[in-house]
């Protein structure tokens, strides 16, 4: 019988010590799970802004390619100029282009954070609502140098490299 009064004496005196240690354990598992938590929201943001910056250096290929692409495509006296357009005033580039006897224009601007392409016929203005986005983009310039004979170009997303450069005609 002394046995058994030992034993369980042996259990109360070691009941206050269990408690203690289950209760740090589980302090030490909740520290390690707030810190992987920690840690998987940081690797899903640092994943989201690297996302966010190809696609905005994606977007900037893409608008500054179309454009020197029209103008090498369009590279014919008289065909290329540069306007302010009317949707808003800031400038664009004009392609006169003659299909089947009627004159075409084709209007690459850029307006509320895009750059538009639209094809109206001869002296009408362009509008948004016929026109094609061609990239999402923050800014865009473009200026013709008559000494230089060619395009200065740039395009930009905010918080990115602009690009830009200068793209000379080859015709006269």
């Amino acid at each position: 019988m002394k046995r058994e009064t030992d034993a369980t004496d042996g259990m109360k005196q070691n009941r206050g010590r269990v408690l203690v240690e289950t209760l740090a354990s589980m302090f030490l598992l909740i520290l390690l799970g707030a810190g992987c938590f920690s840690l998987a929201m940081s690797a899903i943001g640092a994943y989201n802004r690297l996302y966010a910056s190809k696609e905005n250096a994606s977007e900037l290929r893409i608008a500054y390619s179309f454009v020197t692409t029209k103008i090498r495509q369009y590279d014919i006296s008289g065909c290329l100029e540069v306007k302010p357009d009317a949707v808003s005033g800031k400038n664009a580039l004009v392609i006169h282009e003659k299909i089947d006897d009627m004159v075409y224009d084709t209007w690459i601007f850029h307006y509320d954070g895009y750059l538009y392409e639209a094809i109206v016929l001869e002296n009408e203005d362009p509008e948004v609502d016929i026109s094609q986005p061609i990239a999402r983009i923050d800014s865009f310039d473009i200026r013709y140098d008559e000494g230089a004979h060619g395009f200065f170009i740039k395009a930009g997303i905010e918080g990115h490299k602009t690009y830009g450069g200068f793209l000379k005609l080859r015709s006269r």
